[in-house]
Order: structure tokens, then C-alpha cells, then sequence
């Protein structure tokens, strides 16, 4: 027997905050339903965090209403358990039911992902929405490899699912408080209507919320001025710290992306926020070319260094204009 969930199609034009959204948005399109009222319910804040005499300038992301409640007022039910000891026949019985399943699962046990297979445990999603009998695979969407962040549709042995689901259980799940590791999903019998005035309601949240957006900004200035009294005193960054900020960097120019995203949805790309944002999103661009050519090289270029500061304050005022202009009504 075969059993397909389709239309159902991967979601590939953001990398938004971790797998487990990559794997969700499919499913909300596959409703026929909008991904913008996720999005527009986060915002992103810089954030910095010490490692001794070192300083790591990142992002992270607020939350209005937490992510169940907002999928039910979206219109998507979800039914959620920490451990399913039948997990292959509890995701036939979801599929069979037109229902997508999103597990977590660790990437250890995983034949398919040759990066990791076997050679480094990493807590993932993937999104079934099938099965065969047949030939003893599901049908999933799922990452092509760590370093990319484009998704495919693929078929997996039943078993190597399975095995890599409880994998996941017995590496990362065994605190006190089991975390949910099993989600499948359905639509709700009430209509949800469309949202209207979505950027004006953004809007509001963002300036309900600006006391913590400019308190991140502040750690912006902080990372610069402790940036620049290291140059100026001739003391290089060490090779292991820049891979750690190069890290940051990577995931705050990934989240600068999808506010881009989140602008074109709201019909506010063509408008000068957007340009701004672009012009923020390439400033940190050229930060983390600078850091990453370091880190695989070894090599220290202090002259390119020392533009950094400089650069990080720009963005600084860039961001402050962001707002500003963001907020005004149009």
C-alpha cells in the first residue's frame, strides 16, 4: 500500500531561525494557508554573550504568542507527544489520515545525510508525508546537508527513520522534562479568516517592543568598542574565537535574510526600510567575509580587521534609521 500527502512541496526561499520551521511551512502551504502570520509573530534582537574576556555580538528571536496558539488562530491543529514507542505505525496512521508528521530525529543515524552519518550526532526535523509499503520507505522532505540550507524530497528506509528517531530520544531527550519529539498535523473544521492590516499590526509589535530592540542595538556599540581596543593594543583575535563569532555571524546574516522575506511579504521591500535593511544585511556580509577568511586561513589581516569597528557602527546607525523610518505609518 501507498499513501501520499500532495500537494506538498519544500520550503526553500528562507532559512528561518531552525529546521523545525523548514519543515512547518510546507505543511502550512499544503493547507492552502499563509506562513506571513508566523513570522510577523517574531522579531529578532541582537543579543551578546561573554566567553571570558571575549564577546560574541549574535541574534535572537522574541515571541508574541507562543507557536501552538498561533497555529490554532491560523487555522492547524497539532497533536504533539515526547515519545511514540510505535513511531512507524503512528506516522502510517497520521498519513493515512492526510496528516504530515514532523519528527525530531539525530543525524547520526542517518544514511542519506553522508555528512553526518555516523559521524556527528545533531539534533534535525524531518517532515513525512508519506509512505510505501511496497518498498518499506516514507516520503519526507528533508536538508540536503548541514552546510546547505536547501530541502528536497527523498525517500527513507522505515527502520533507518525509525532508529534515528529514537536516536534522537537517547541522545538529547533525557532531562527531567522529555521535550515533544513527535508532531503531526491537521487542519481545523473553522475558517480562519485573512488577516488584514498585517503590516500595521507588525508594526505595533515592533514599537510595543522597541525598549528591547534598542537594548540590543546597545550591544552593538559594546561589541565595537571592545573590538577596537583589542586592534588598538595590537592583540590579535584568536583563530577559535573568530570561528565561534563566525558562527554568530552566520546565523545573524540568515535571520537578516528572512526580515527581508518578512518585508517583501508584507508589500514593504520597495519602500526605503528595505533598502536599508539590504544595506545592513551587506554590512554584516562583508564582517563575516572578513572573519571567515581568517578562520580557514589562519592568517591575520589586520588592515581588514580594522575596518570592522567602523563597519559595526554603521550598522548601528543603519538600524536605528531602520526603525525609525520602519515605524512611521504609511
Amino acid at each position: 500500500m501507498q499513501t501520499i500527502i500532495e500537494p506538498i512541496e519544500p520550503f526553500n526561499e528562507i532559512y528561518y531561525q531552525s529546521c523545525f520551521y523548514n519543515s512547518l511551512f510546507p505543511v502550512i502551504r499544503h493547507f492552502q494557508l499563509s506562513i506571513l502570520p508566523l513570522l510577523t509573530n517574531d522579531w529578532a534582537v541582537y543579543e551578546a554573550t561573554r566567553t571570558g574576556e571575549e564577546m560574541l555580538c549574535g541574534i535572537s528571536h522574541r515571541t508574541n504568542k507562543g507557536l501552538f496558539e498561533a497555529l490554532a488562530e491560523l487555522g492547524v491543529g497539532v497533536e504533539r507527544e515526547r515519545l511514540v514507542g510505535t513511531v512507524v505505525n503512528k506516522i502510517k496512521s497520521a498519513v493515512d489520515m492526510e496528516r504530515p508528521v514532523i519528527l525530531w530525529v539525530d543525524c547520526y543515524e542517518l544514511p542519506l545525510r553522508k555528512d553526518t552519518f555516523r559521524k556527528k550526532h545533531l539534533p534535525h526535523t524531518i517532515l513525512v508525508h508519506g509512505y510505501d509499503d511496497s518498498t518499506g520507505h516514507f516520503h519526507i522532505i528533508e536538508q540536503l546537508q548541514m552546510e546547505n540550507l536547501s530541502y528536497d524530497k527523498k525517500t527513507i528506509k522505515m527502520e533507518d527513520l525509525e532508529r534515528a528517531y529514537f536516536g534522537f530520544d537517547h541522545e538529547f531527550n533525557q532531562g527531567q522534562m522529555k521535550l515533544d519529539s513527535y508532531y503531526e498535523f491537521y487542519k481545523l473544521n473553522h475558517a480562519v479568516p485573512r488577516i488584514s492590516g498585517e503590516a500595521e499590526i507588525y508594526q505595533e509589535l515592533i514599537k510595543a517592543n522597541m525598549n528591547g530592540i534598542t537594548e540590543g542595538l546597545d550591544h552593538l556599540l559594546e561589541f565595537s568598542e571592545l573590538l577596537y581596543g583589542r586592534l588598538i593594543q595590537h592583540a590579535h583575535l584568536s583563530v577559535d574565537y573568530a570561528a565561534k563569532q563566525l558562527d554568530k555571524l552566520n546565523s545573524l546574516i540568515l535571520a537578516k535574510q528572512a526580515e527581508l522575506y518578512k518585508l517583501r511579504l508584507l508589500e514593504m521591500e520597495q519602500e526605503p526600510s528595505g533598502a536599508m535593511l539590504h544595506s545592513i544585511t551587506n554590512e554584516w556580509s562583508i564582517i563575516r567575509a572578513v572573519m571567515a577568511k581568517y578562520v580557514y586561513s589562519s592568517q591575520f589581516n589586520a588592515e581588514q580587521f580594522s575596518e570592522l569597528p567602523d563597519r559595526i557602527n554603521k550598522i548601528y546607525d543603519a538600524e536605528l534609521q531602520f526603525y525609525e523610518n520602519f515605524l512611521v505609518k504609511k
